[in-house]
C-alpha cells in the first residue's frame, strides 16, 4: 500500500516524540547497564570479570531468537494482521522453550570453552530464555503499534532490573553464579511486568486459538539476529583465547563497543514500522545518515578522551588500554550501521546482509582462534575488520542508486 507523505507539522511532531521516547529509554537503559560493569569491574577479580562478561554476552547470543521474535511481532502488528498480539505472545513462549532446550544441551561444551568451574552459571542462563523471549514479544507489539513511550519505558525497566540483580550479587560477594542467578530472576520479574501491558490479549493467547509464527521467526533468525551475535561474540572468543586477566581487560573495553552499537539503535527501532510499509528507500537513508552522524561523533569523542573514559569505566588498573578505546568504539559503530541494513532487509523479507554478518563473524572467529596472536588488540582489530567489510558491502547491496528520489517524486 502507499504510505502518505509526512509533510505536516503533526506527523513530524509525532515522529520527533517517538524518537525522543525510544532514544531516552535506550540511553537510560545503556547508562544503567554500563553502571553494572562499573561495579563489577571493581568488585570482581579480572578472571571473574571475564567469566561474567562472557556469560552475560552468552545470554544475548542465546537469545538471538528474541530479536527475531520482536521484529516478526512488530511486522504483524504494523500491518494490522488479525490476532497479531496473541500470536506474538504464543510465539515468544514457544521460541523461549526451544532456546532453553538448546542452551541446556550445549551446557557441557560452554563450560569447557569458557573455562568455568561448573555448569550452574550456564544453566542459569538457560532459565532466562523464556522470559527474555516473552519480553521481546511484548516489545514487538509495542514497536509495531508505535507505542514508543511504552517501548522506551520497557527498555529502561529491563536494564534497571537486571543491573540491580547483578550489582546486589556482586556487593554480597556471590561471584559469577550469584550475578547470573539474580539476573535470571530479574528476567522473570521483567517478563511478568511486560505482560501486564498486553493483558487484554493474554486470554486469547492462553486459549490456544492463536497461531504461532515460530517458522517465520526461525527463518528470520539467520538474518535479523546476526547482529546480536556479531556485537557480543568477540567477548566470549576473547575469554577462550586470552588469559584470565586479558579477558577481563577485553570485557572492560567491550563496553565502549556496546555503547557505540546500542547508542544509535533507537533510530532503526523507531523507523522499522515505516520500513515495513514504505515503498521507497527514504527510511533507510534517514536511518543510515543519522546513525553515521552519531557513530562519527562517538569515535571522535572516544579518541580525544580515551584516557579519562577508560579510567571511569574500568578504574586506574586499566589506563594502559586507553589507545584501544577508539578501536572498540569504531567496532560497535560499524555494527550499528550494519544493524540498520539488517532491519531494512528484514522489513522486506530479504536477509542478505544478515547472512553477510554471519559469514564475516564466523571467519573472524576462525582467524582469531586459529591464526592470529593472542592479544586484546589482535582480537579487536580482527572483528573490526569484519564489521567494516560487512557495512561497506551491505550499503552497496541495500541502497539503490538515487536513493530517496523515488519518494520525493511521488
Amino acid at each position: 500500500m502507499t504510505v502518505p507523505s509526512v509533510t505536516g507539522p503533526a506527523p513530524r511532531t509525532r515522529a520527533l516524540r517517538s524518537l525522543g521516547a525510544v532514544g531516552a529509554g535506550t540511553l537510560f537503559a545503556n547508562v544503567v547497564a554500563y553502571a553494572l560493569f562499573l561495579v563489577l569491574n571493581r568488585e570482581l577479580r579480572a578472571d571473574e570479570l571475564g567469566a561474567v562478561a562472557s556469560l552475560l554476552n552468552l545470554v544475548i547470543i542465546a537469545g538471538v531468537a528474541a530479536l527475531a521474535t520482536q521484529l516478526v511481532s512488530a511486522w504483524r502488528v504494523a500491518l494490522h494482521r488479525p490476532g497479531a498480539h496473541a500470536t506474538a505472545l504464543r510465539t515468544g513462549m514457544v521460541v523461549g522453550l526451544v532456546a532453553t532446550a538448546v542452551v541446556t544441551v550445549l551446557t557441557p561444551l560452554v563450560v569447557r570453552l569458557l573455562h568455568l568451574d561448573g555448569p550452574l552459571p550456564v544453566l542459569l542462563v538457560a532459565t532466562a530464555m523464556v522470559p527474555t523471549c516473552l519480553t521481546a514479544a511484548v516489545q514487538g507489539t509495542l514497536q509495531g503499534g508505535e507505542r514508543f513511550v511504552a517501548l522506551g519505558t520497557v527498555y529502561a525497566v529491563v536494564s534497571v532490573a537486571r543491573t540491580a540483580g547483578g550489582v546486589l550479587a556482586a556487593w554480597l560477594g556471590w561471584g559469577v553464579t550469584g550475578v547470573l542467578g539474580l539476573t535470571a530472576l530479574a528476567s522473570w520479574l521483567i517478563a511478568l511486568g511486560a505482560l501486564a501491558l498486553v493483558r487484554s490479549h493474554l486470554g486469547e493467547a492462553l486459549r490456544g486459538g492463536a497461531p504461532t509464527q515460530v517458522r517465520r521467526v526461525l527463518a528470520g533468525m539467520a538474518g535479523t539476529s546476526a547482529l546480536l551475535v556479531a556485537s557480543t561474540i568477540d567477548t566470549p572468543v576473547a575469554r577462550h583465547v586470552l588469559s584470565g586477566d586479558d579477558s577481563g581487560a577485553y570485557a572492560v573495553l567491550s563496553l565502549f563497543a556496546k555503547a557505540a552499537f546500542w547508542g544509535p539503535a533507537f533510530l532503526a527501532t523507531v523507523l522499522y514500522p515505516g520500513m515495513s510499509r514504505a515503498t521507497g528507500s527514504r527510511p533507510l537513508v534517514v536511518a543510515l545518515g543519522g546513525t553515521t552522524a552519531i557513530v562519527a561523533v562517538g569515535v571522535a569523542f572516544s579518541a580525544l578522551l580515551s584516557g579519562p573514559l577508560v579510567r571511569v569505566v574500568g578504574g586506574p588498573a586499566y589506563t594502559h588500554l586507553a589507545d584501544l578505546v577508539p578501536v572498540f568504539t569504531a567496532l560497535g559503530g560499524a555494527w550499528a550501521l550494519a544493524q540498520v541494513l539488517v532491519f531494512w532487509g528484514a522489513a522486506r523479507g530479504n536477509h542478505l546482509v544478515g547472512y553477510l554478518v554471519w559469514a564475516a563473524v564466523g571467519l573472524a572467529t576462525l582467524v582469531v582462534v586459529l591464526w592470529r596472536e593472542r592479544s586484546v588488540a589482535e582480537v579487536a582489530t580482527t572483528f573490526l575488520a569484519a564489521s567494516v567489510v560487512v557495512t561497506a558491502v551491505g550499503v552497496w547491496v541495500s541502497v539503490p542508486r538515487g536513493a530517496g528520489d523515488d519518494e520525493r517524486s511521488r
